[in-house]
């Protein structure tokens, strides 16, 4: 066995991850015991973190928070209409926006949690504005947006420019120090399904966050479609 925790050997370990790309399996098998140390981590983690939403897998209509909370309330500062988050992620959260705060820079809350009915309004407002073809490489289908998970946060303006600001850099740089992942970034479009959006931003914790970037190519589509598959596995295979 490689690790105490599960009952896997190293054959059996390749096998499992022999439907990814040649250099994760490589970074995989380089570091076994590291990757299921982390693995061993996120099974015991609030299964909605990981969840995989994408433009191939749905939410349910009702699934979404257990629990929401206003980031105003703890003392997070936001613009347009407020909207709430997770009670997951709001720690998090807020020792982000107090660490940028310290560097003397301001992180704004935009946008949280979506429930299916708003998210399913504001796609077909898309679609009548822009196309459908368009829309989709910017805005989810109802029961495909991470926002349904409450886990997802849009910070900062909203458009391309906030990555040139201090505060867009800034997190580029240490949002993933507070394990917040950019889930769509620049040139991954045919690998996201969506756009370069630099301000949207969702809590992996911290150790989601050192297997995305150790054996997934620093890509949070890479690592939730390898857990969405062989969590179960993994799971199984727990000691």
């Amino acid at each position: 066995m490689i690790h105490s925790s599960f009952n896997l050997n190293l054959d059996q370990l390749t096998i499992m991850i022999g439907d990814q790309p040649d250099e994760i399996r490589e970074n995989i098998l380089a570091s076994p015991e590291r990757f299921l140390d982390l693995a061993d981590f996120i099974l015991g983690q609030p299964e909605e973190l990981f969840y995989l939403a994408d433009k191939n897998n749905f939410l349910t209509r009702d699934q979404g928070p257990e629990e929401t909370v206003r980031p105003s309330d703890f003392g997070i500062p936001f613009t347009r209409r407020e909207r709430e988050v997770s009670s997951l992620i709001i720690e998090p959260l807020k020792e982000l926006v107090y660490a940028a705060a310290q560097d003397n820079l301001e992180i704004v809350f935009a946008s949280g949690y979506r429930d299916y009915d708003y998210q399913e309004m504001l796609y077909n407002r898309y679609v009548a504005n822009y196309g459908q073809d368009e829309a989709d490489r910017f805005s989810a289908r109802p029961g495909t947006s991470q926002h349904q998970l409450g886990t997802a946060v849009d910070l900062g303006t909203i458009d391309d420019s906030y990555a040139l600001t201090p505060e867009g850099k800034w997190l580029e740089a240490h949002a993933g120090d507070f394990g917040f992942s950019l889930s769509y970034p620049k040139g991954m479009e045919e690998v996201t399904g969506y756009m370069w959006e630099c301000w949207h931003y969702r809590y992996i914790t911290k150790e989601g966050i050192a297997l995305q970037r150790e054996f997934f190519l620093d890509v949070q589509q890479y690592m939730l479609e390898f857990w969405h598959t062989h969590k179960e596995e993994l799971s199984a295979a727990q000691r």
